[in-house]
């Protein structure tokens, strides 16, 4: 909730449109928000009696043809969305007096901004999820021509929706919105070369530099937004904007795990957060569907290194323990639900009235791998460029390339790689073969990106899964979150 000042609240007592029904279907209850621009009611639309947030622009702004351009501009980009993870607009245009509206979805929650404010950083699964959410809103977004350009915490505005156990994340203000499909324009005033619109704390070395933008620059903003939740800060801050333009465009920023070394961030979250905030747009994630999907195979990591720092186990040792277990993902699964249950203390001893599975005995560190007491069996490695290809084997998903797979020692597998965008390969895997690369062909190229070389896999140690025949399909749940205390509409 909001604390006003007693004239703020006098003011707010006294507004002409309290009470009244705008162009005789809106019903104006009470305001709830004010800023610089115009006010936000609460209202209800008759004759659905539905309660929308109306966003009223000041009437005395409507001489400034920029301020008049961007409340247009911001209705018309969000009129062509309908994403749940995007404010949905319902109506907008303009009175008979003079006054310019839009009716949007009322929400109850907080903004992004006032979440990381009062607790610094985010828990790195909830920063994941969160990230995931607002990625979902730009795909549509993006397969529609738009890019957003102004992301930042005020922007990103955290629902409480019933029948939701996490926050539901809403997209808001396409004020500065951009269409790059040359068959549809929001408006006549699209943004020429050389111009800088943006928030400089999260804005893209391009955008900095008033260079024409594509998706990857909003991919750019959502990396900085994420690492703001994981470590509690921007990467670059100063008072002055055009320091923080410049280290955009020229400084290179401190990794998270060095940042805030004592927060639960693997190197794989990290990895993939630095690919996002490169400075050369050719290196970042082509697509916010391709970087969502890299983040949620970082979840299970998170849960390793929490686990590796609330036990004290060594590094090494968990994985070994890991990967001999056959239902690991559905251990991943428990842990989250319940938070309560460590994944190795599990995997080692066994849920209430159930066997504990065979664990290998494990050697010193440093020693080679652990051993299984049961048949023998080899690691077989497989990559593919780009990275990210969903590895399919009898019917069921093995995980996600790059990728490692125990089978017994001399058998070999047919495996199927499938990758949005992309036509199917198919390997032969062999155990104790050499380690297999595989280079996925794209189906055809966005129009909104010129075709790119992906960069090469990085070389590291991914995830194993054992496998003695056909895996097992398991679910991964989501954790619980508190819900949010209220604070709506505030910042506009």
């Amino acid at each position: 909730m909001k604390l006003v000042d007693a004239k703020e609240f006098a003011q707010a007592q006294a507004d002409p449109l309290l009470g009244t029904k705008l162009e005789g279907r809106f019903e104006v209850i009470e305001r709830i928000g004010t800023g610089g621009m115009g006010t936000v009611y609460r209202a209800k639309q008759d004759p659905l009696g539905r309660h929308v947030a109306l966003k009223i622009l000041k009437k005395e702004l409507n001489w400034d043809k920029d301020t008049v351009t961007r409340f247009h501009r911001e209705a018309k980009a969000m009129s062509l969305l309908t994403h749940p993870n995007t404010v949905r607009v319902f109506d907008f245009g303009e009175t008979d007096d003079g006054l310019l509206f839009f009716a949007m979805e009322l929400l109850e929650g907080e903004l992004l901004t006032a979440k990381v404010e009062r607790n610094g950083a985010l828990d790195p699964v909830e920063a994941i999820q969160i990230t995931q959410q607002i990625l979902h809103s730009l795909g549509e977004a993006h397969s529609k021509g738009i890019i957003h350009r102004d992301l930042k915490p005020d922007n990103i505005y955290l629902a409480t929706v019933d029948g939701h156990d996490i926050p539901v994340v809403k997209v808001l203000d396409f004020g500065i919105a951009k269409v790059l499909e040359t068959g549809r324009k929001i408006d006549q005033l699209e943004t020429q070369a050389g111009t800088v619109f943006g928030t400089p704390r999260y804005m893209s070395p391009e955008q900095a530099q008033g260079k024409t933008l594509d998706v990857r620059s909003d991919l750019y903003s959502v990396g900085v937004l994420l690492y703001h939740m994981l470590t509690g800060a921007a990467p670059f801050v100063d008072d002055d904007a055009v320091v923080v333009m410049a280290k955009h465009i020229r400084e290179k920023p401190t990794p998270p795990r060095k940042a805030v070394p004592d927060r639960p961030i693997p190197g794989s979250l990290e990895r993939v957060l630095m690919r996002t905030i490169e400075k050369d747009k050719g290196k970042r994630y082509k697509s916010a569907e391709r970087l969502a999907s890299r983040l949620e195979s970082c979840i299970a990591d998170v849960l390793v290194e929490k686990q590796i720092r609330s036990e004290g186990m060594h590094r090494s040792a968990l994985r070994r323990v890991l990967a001999d277990i056959p239902f690991v993902p559905a251990l991943i699964g428990a842990a989250l639900i319940t938070g309560a249950v460590g994944v190795a203390t599990y995997v080692i001893m066994g849920s209430e009235g159930a066997a504990a599975a065979p664990v290998a005995p494990i050697a010193a560190i440093g020693s080679g791998p652990a051993v299984a007491t049961t048949d023998p069996a080899t690691l077989v490695s497989l990559s593919s460029i780009p990275e990210g290809a969903e590895v399919w084997f009898d019917g069921a998903q093995l995980g996600q390339t790059p990728i490692e797979v125990r089978r017994p020692a001399g058998s070999a597998m047919d495996v199927e790689l499938r990758l949005p965008g992309h036509l199917p390969a198919h390997a032969q895997l062999t155990a104790g073969g050499a380690p297999r690369v595989i280079r996925m062909t794209p189906l055809s190229t966005s129009p909104t990106e010129a075709p790119e070389a992906e960069p090469r896999p990085r070389m590291r140690r991914p995830r194993t899964a054992r496998m003695t025949s056909r895996p097992e399909m398991t679910t991964r749940q989501e954790p619980s979150m508190a819900a949010p205390t209220m604070d709506p509409y505030e910042r506009w």
